[in-house]
């Protein structure tokens, strides 16, 4: 009899150390999907409250070093899709018309396919703009692909 509830216990424990190590590993790969999702989450939040800053500086340099390869840009002057250094151009040129003021913004998040976007106010030497910004995740970062100003 002592023999059988050894191996009884032994099975039991084995059993149980089984379970152990297969919730420990539920739970560290949980850990990690969330860790991973709040720094993603951070780094496109971050991304986008950069491009506002950018919008109400008016740099159009540093704005084209997140844009795709083609972006569509839509100003009063101005409406097409261009390749990442015309986009520059064009946009330059629309801060120099227009010099910027202020920005704020009205809404930002994320669309159903995926899209983050930022709408907001630009107030300008010339007048107010209603500003539309897109932009898709390209691995680890954003890319702008879309930024549209509408006069108000």
């Amino acid at each position: 009899m002592i023999y059988f509830n050894v191996g009884t216990n032994l099975a039991t424990y084995l059993i149980v150390k089984k379970k152990l190590i297969m919730y420990n590993k539920i739970i560290r790969s949980f850990f990690l999907v969330t860790v991973f999702s709040f720094v993603s989450f951070a780094a496109s939040a971050q991304t986008l409250d950069q491009f506002t800053v950018l919008l109400k500086n008016g740099n159009a340099p540093e704005l084209a070093k997140y844009f795709q390869s083609n972006v569509e840009i839509n100003t009063s002057d101005a409406s097409n899709s261009y390749s990442k250094s015309q986009a520059e151009q064009v946009l330059g040129n629309f801060f120099k018309n227009h010099a910027p003021r202020n920005f704020t913004v009205a809404h930002q998040g994320t669309s159903p396919q995926g899209s983050k976007y930022v709408i907001g106010n630009l107030v300008t030497a010339s007048g107010n703009y209603r500003v539309y910004l897109y932009a898709k995740s390209s691995g680890n970062s954003l890319a702008i692909q879309e930024i549209r100003f509408e006069q108000q």
